[in-house]
């Protein structure tokens, strides 16, 4: 969190807020608008396609791009719980060993005192909600009370709004009831973290009983059936409208168990591809559905070298990685919306199956995460939960004996939620490059810091994903002096060595390092200059006046997402 001080206001300069352990707060945000002027495209906020020059602006050399933020720009508000994680409930009991640095590392990487946490993934397809042995598969296993005590002190001591995923392919609709009434109990008295949601499925449309048979299906890892034994219980397949009839039954039954709790569904892998298993569960809607999720990850460690699919460093720099993804679900946000629902992605990450060595724990991740997320958020999309499995190749952190342990993935989360802030709004964005070969996206966001006279900040992030440096000038509503955060590495394939403002966070979560916050004002016709060196991100934090970038009052368009707006 950036705040003034007394000292500084009558220069207006802005200090970071030393408070709290450090902790920076802020959520992303950012708008792409592309606009058509004399036949020329100016590419908006993000960049993304091939910038040209418009008529009338001066020439810019190969290496460099104009940015401009039109004051009267059309903002929109950004939800105030945008961004959470998503991990399984095999997690938990690593998490209950560490909860102090879990918390302090989740407070990291939100902007809201209250991270969003979803519960489950393929761990929730393994869970038998019954109190009666289990006969069916070694992958099978109970709810038993020490797994309800971890999840319970998970939530409550974390502060957490959490999405609960329901297990439909081996359990039973009143068995879920039964253990979703259990953990309630256990939180009842609970001041802080709630369960927000029960998600009814996980993947229904790429189900396979031969791969429960091989153990595929938990992102890669080891066979959890190696015997190969099917429990008789297990359905042959599950359909559109099979699983939407579940779906109902389940609803019913958790409303009548909790019936202050929502449900969201299907969290379909592929939303766009099988769009007609969201327009079947349309059909069977029930009262207490509010959102539509799904999945989506643009590469997997499961495809073969040289195939499509198959990710390299390259390919997660590339806009097929973000822009890309915001594409895909498109189709999917349209279905949603037109039923007054939002699209939630309970799980996302840049490559699925675990991860890649030598990718998916590059700094190449960094870059890749607030672009995709902003492209996700600039689509429609109400929310995502980054897939963290803290076994993982690909996850943002973990926890070994020394305590905390960081991937440069986890970094490039920090920039995307110093983004954002409280009341914040997505700000267009235009952008022109002097080459085509200029990999830049650009995002912008508003935001206001609480207080009696709150102080409004315009943050705009610079992301160069190629490997010349950029100089660009920024052309922006306010002449204030602001300041500049880094985000840097040796190299988009380095895998240490990464900071954010010159500082990494150690082993206990504790910011550690020369804080680096270098002043930037503007030049003499009122442009602020900002060189961004190559593979690399920086964030230009700069005051605006109150009614600068404010938009339309209070309640934004479309669909009220699940988790609110600020």
């Amino acid at each position: 969190m950036i705040s003034r001080v007394a000292d500084g206001r009558k220069e207006g300069r802005l200090i970071p807020d030393r408070q709290a352990g450090g902790r920076r707060r802020g959520l992303l945000a950012c708008a792409l608008l592309t606009t058509m002027i004399a036949g020329s495209m100016l590419v908006s906020a993000c960049g993304g396609g091939t910038p040209t020059r418009p008529p009338g602006k001066q020439a810019l050399g190969p290496d460099e791009a104009d940015v401009t933020i039109s004051g009267q720009a059309r903002t929109k508000a950004i939800p105030s719980l945008f961004m959470g994680i998503s991990t399984e409930f095999t997690t938990l009991p690593l998490v209950e060993k560490h909860l102090d640095l879990w918390s302090r590392v989740l407070g990291e990487m939100s902007a809201s005192p209250q991270l969003p946490l979803r519960l489950g993934g393929d761990s929730a397809e393994h869970v038998r909600f019954t109190k009666q042995p289990i006969r069916s598969a070694p992958w099978a296993f109970a709810p038993t009370k020490q797994l309800v005590d971890d999840t319970a002190k998970a939530i409550s001591e974390s502060k957490l709004q959490v999405i609960i995923d329901i297990n439909t392919v081996s359990s039973t609709q009143q068995e879920a009831a039964g253990w979703m009434r259990e953990l309630l109990v256990r939180l009842h008295n609970v001041l802080h973290g709630q369960i927000v949601a029960f998600e009814i499925g996980n993947e229904p449309d790429i189900y396979s009983p031969e791969a429960w048979k091989r153990g595929i299906g938990i992102e890669g890892n080891a066979p959890h059936n190696p015997a190969g034994v099917a429990p008789a219980d297990l359905p042959k397949e599950i359909t559109a409208t099979s699983f939407a009839k579940q779906f109902q039954a389940y609803a019913n039954a958790l409303h009548r168990a909790a019936p202050t709790v929502p449900v969201i569904a299907p969290a379909l892998a592929e939303a766009t591809d099988n769009l007609e298993w969201i327009k079947t569960l349309l059909r069977y809607r029930t009262k207490n559905l509010r959102a539509v999720s799904a999945h989506i990850y643009p590469y997997s460690a499961c495809a073969q070298p040289g195939a499509a699919k198959y990710p390299t460093i390259h390919k997660v720099l590339s806009e097929n990685a973000t822009a890309g993804m915001a594409r895909t679900v498109a189709p999917a946000i349209a279905v949603a919306h037109q039923a007054g629902l939002g699209l939630r992605l309970t799980e996302i990450n840049s490559v699925t199956c675990g991860g890649l060595e030598g990718v998916s724990n590059t700094f190449a991740t960094a870059l890749w995460a607030p672009d995709a997320l902003f492209e996700l958020m600039r689509a429609g999309v109400e929310g995502v939960n980054l897939h963290a499995r803290v076994t993982a190749i690909n996850r943002p952190f973990s926890f070994d004996r020394s305590g905390l342990e960081t991937r440069p993935l986890l970094y490039g989360l920090f920039a995307f939620a110093q983004t954002l802030g409280p009341d914040a709004r997505l700000v267009p964005v235009q952008l022109r490059t002097g080459s085509r070969s200029l990999h830049l996206k650009v995002w912008a966001v508003r935001h206001a810091e609480p207080g009696p006279s709150p102080d409004f900040r315009l943050n705009v992030l610079v992301i160069n994903k190629g490997r010349r440096s950029a100089l660009v000038n920024l052309h922006l509503p306010t002449r204030s002096q602001g300041f500049v955060q880094r985000l840097l590495a040796p190299s988009a394939s380095s895998t240490s060595g990464v900071t954010w403002h010159g500082q990494q966070l150690n082993h206990q979560a504790d910011w550690q390092g020369g804080y680096a916050l270098p002043k930037l004002g503007p030049t003499g016709n009122g442009s602020y200059v900002l060189r961004v060196r190559g593979e690399s991100a920086a964030l230009l934090t700069v005051p605006v006046a109150p009614g600068t970038l404010a938009g339309p009052p209070k309640k934004a368009a479309g669909p009220a997402p699940l988790l609110g707006y600020q």
